[in-house]
């Protein structure tokens, strides 16, 4: 993958001045993978987030190599570049077109669209660049149960989700 580049400015990454990164509200929803299903369209998934996504004791997100993000994780998008490619919130300030970007849902609503979710993800796989632990807690959480991730086979850039055993109680 490629570093996102701005294209008013060859070289440089998206805007960085202090008004556009005031913007962000930390809700960390873009470092999310979303999963789109029938009912909510697009839907980030609990636990399924870069690894450099971090949880601060404010409750707001941060990214723990942001300086370095492009370096680091070259699958991340600078918001000039992911707002329209529908890679933000649908409510993010950055913008998201009419009709396109992620939600977050509450706990009751999720509740409803999780076995899609985990229908799709274990069809699908997910990347190798999520936060591993924090996945697998979410879906254990979830099922009762105790899952893994493999390699794809053939696919370096997605990992297989599998059920191993029942949680003990």
């Amino acid at each position: 993958m490629t570093e996102h580049r701005d294209p008013e400015r060859p070289g440089q990454p998206g805007r960085a001045d202090a008004e556009h990164e005031g913007r962000c509200r930390r809700c960390g929803v873009s470092c999310h993978v979303a999963v789109p299903t029938d009912r909510m369209g697009a839907v980030a998934v609990p636990g399924l987030h870069c690894v450099f996504l971090r949880q601060e004791a404010d409750g707001k997100f941060g990214c723990s190599v942001y300086a370095e993000r492009f370096a680091k994780a070259p699958w991340c998008h600078h918001a000039d570049v992911a707002a329209p490619l529908g890679y933000l919130a649908t409510d993010c300030p950055y913008g998201s077109p009419a009709g396109s970007g992620k939600v977050a849902l509450e706990e009751e609503e999720f509740a409803k669209v999780w076995p899609e979710i985990l229908r799709k993800l274990r069809s699908w796989g997910v990347p190798a660049y999520i936060h591993r632990q924090a996945l697998l807690d979410e879906v254990a959480r979830r099922t009762g149960r105790r899952w893994v991730l493999e390699p794809w086979p053939g696919d370096d850039e997605r990992l297989r989700l599998r059920s191993v055993t029942a949680l003990a109680p």
